[in-house]
């Protein structure tokens, strides 16, 4: 056996955790609200949501408006509102047909012939770096969505929570002296490392030396956060080592 169904086989929580993703990104919206319909009727509504995606990444959740969408998808507003009746419904469509791609490509990193959790783990954050040279503009604007209330703030949360619990058990499964209340700051510091990377790489000029090194450095990063953590007392401060 290979990828998760091999070494990952003793380790029930973290299988759980990936069929949940791949569940996941099978009912993303293009084919949940397809099931059924005509082949013409899936197509625009995979239009739709391409291009509410594309209109979002440009203008952002203030300035995307139904219209602008129609247009985008080369449709009539009232096509458009057919199937998605209101703005929030056309947004939460986009975004989570965003997660189930990144989804998609968390779950290839199973799929490559390292199956040690700590490689897969590493190749995931790696990703993250990669990734940002094409998406900065897309978190940019999602985090700004997350931002313009709370009903938005909760259904953002909403996505990134398998996804944090995908590295969650990676982290325990790499490293399984920590105990939970370290493998959660291990989470912490590496998705504030990897959104980190996202919004300076938009920021910085393409042919930064830094960036070049980018993919490196995350994963080394990654692996002292996970490998290399100072054990703390109950005050925060570090324990004496005796």
């Amino acid at each position: 056996m290979t990828g998760i169904e091999g070494d990952f086989a003793a380790n029930p929580k973290l299988a759980q955790i990936v069929q949940e993703l791949r569940e996941i990104a099978a009912k993303r919206p293009s084919v949940a609200l397809a099931a059924g319909k005509s082949v013409r009727t899936a197509e625009t509504i995979r239009r739709i949501i391409a291009a509410a995606h594309a209109v979002f990444v440009n203008e952002g959740h203030a300035g995307l408006s139904l219209r602008m969408v129609a247009d985008e998808a080369d449709i009539a507003v009232g096509n458009l509102t057919y199937h998605f009746a209101t703005k929030s419904e056309l947004l939460e469509a986009a975004l989570a047909e965003r997660l189930a791609r990144y989804i998609d490509e968390h779950l290839a990193a199973f799929e490559q012939d390292r199956t040690a959790p700590s490689d897969i783990l590493l190749d995931v954050v790696a990703f993250y770096a990669r990734n940002a040279q094409e998406s900065h503009r897309f978190f940019y604007q999602m985090w700004g969505y997350a931002g313009s209330g709370d009903a938005a703030r909760d259904y953002v949360r909403s996505l990134y929570r398998p996804i944090g619990r995908l590295i969650f058990r990676l982290v325990r499964a790499a490293n399984p002296d920590l105990d939970y209340a370290e493998a959660r700051r291990a989470v912490l510091q590496i998705f504030s490392l990897e959104e980190g990377y996202k919004l300076f790489t938009g920021l910085g000029p393409e042919d930064d030396l830094a960036l070049a090194t980018a993919e490196r450095d995350i994963r080394d990063l990654t692996q002292a956060i996970v490998f290399g953590q100072p054990k703390t007392n109950t005050r925060g401060g570090p324990v004496e080592q005796r």
